[in-house]
C-alpha cells in the first residue's frame, strides 16, 4: 500500500499532466511549470529525447530528492553524466513510455554510487506533441537501505 506521500505525489503529477494535457495526446514541455509543483520539485526529473531513433536520454532537470537517492550531492557539470550508472534499469521504463505514449507507474530497486539499496516508486509521464514523446517528466519517492555486507563475508 502506498504511504500518503507516495499517493500525493503521484496522483498529483498524473492529475497535472493531465490537465496540461487537456484534448491533445500529452503536453509538450514547455507546458511543465515548476512553479505549479513548488513542494514536489525536488523529488521531480525531466528527461529528453534528442533523437527519437536513438535509445538516448538527456536529463535537463534532476531535483535535489533525486540526487539524494543517487548520492550524487550538489550538481556538477551536465546532469545527464550523473545518472549514467544506472540508466540502464531506469532506460526500460522510459523505452515503455516512448513506445505506448502513456504515463507509467513503476517501482523497483538499484544501487546507488555509495553502494546503498535504493527503492524507489515513480510516475514517468511523456510529453511531445501529438502520438511523438520528446521528454519524460517523472517524480520518483524513495528509501535508502544501508545493508552492512561484512558479515556476510566472514
Amino acid at each position: 500500500m502506498l504511504s500518503p506521500m507516495e499517493r500525493r505525489v503521484t496522483l498529483r503529477l498524473l492529475a497535472y499532466w493531465e490537465k496540461m494535457r487537456r484534448d491533445r495526446a500529452m503536453p509538450d514541455v514547455p507546458d511543465i511549470n515548476s512553479a505549479d509543483l513548488e513542494d514536489l520539485w525536488d523529488s521531480c526529473f525531466l528527461v529528453h529525447i534528442p533523437d527519437p531513433a536513438q535509445e538516448d536520454y538527456h536529463y535537463s532537470y534532476l531535483g535535489q530528492a533525486i540526487r539524494e537517492a543517487y548520492r550524487f550531492g550538489e550538481a556538477k557539470g551536465d546532469s545527464q553524466e550523473l545518472v549514467l550508472p544506472v540508466i540502464g534499469k531506469l532506460a526500460t521504463g522510459y523505452n515503455k513510455v516512448r513506445a505506448t505514449a502513456k504515463p507509467l507507474l513503476e517501482e523497483g530497486e538499484f544501487r546507488n554510487l555509495s553502494n546503498q539499496l535504493v527503492r524507489y516508486r515513480q510516475c514517468l509521464l511523456p510529453l511531445g506533441e501529438k502520438e511523438e514523446v520528446r521528454a519524460i517528466f517523472g517524480g520518483m519517492l524513495f528509501r535508502i537501505f544501508t545493508v552492512d555486507l561484512a558479515p556476510a563475508l566472514q
